[in-house]
């Protein structure tokens, strides 16, 4: 009887731990637990440059920062007010991941 009963305890703390991580996974945004602004100063702040303007090129460390952060969170990022006020053109930021696949993937 006292098995049963440490069984269905351990259980419900196992079932009750479980379903407070998936809840607070859903508090996170498009960027994890991360804001939008972290994102920008931390990030992604090598690829100011090459979002502003189309034919600037995009760095090696702009690169590499974009492969840590989902396409999810570069869209919203790319789309948010904050970078929009230092100058941005969202359409133009949108294109540095394909312009990073030209400059590091096609050449040998």
């Amino acid at each position: 009887m006292n098995k049963s009963i440490l069984l269905v305890v351990v259980l419900s703390l196992v079932i009750g731990v479980t379903m407070a991580e998936l809840e607070s996974e859903k508090q996170y945004g498009p960027c994890g637990k991360f804001s939008t602004q972290r994102i920008l100063t931390h990030k992604l702040r090598h690829c100011e440059k090459p979002a502003r303007n189309l034919y600037a090129p995009v760095s090696r460390q702009c690169f590499q920062d974009l492969q840590n952060v989902s396409f999810q969170c570069l869209v919203t990022v790319f789309s948010s007010d904050a970078f929009t006020k230092i100058g941005v053109d969202p359409h133009v930021a949108m294109t540095i991941p394909s312009r990073c696949h030209h400059a590091y993937h096609d050449n040998p």
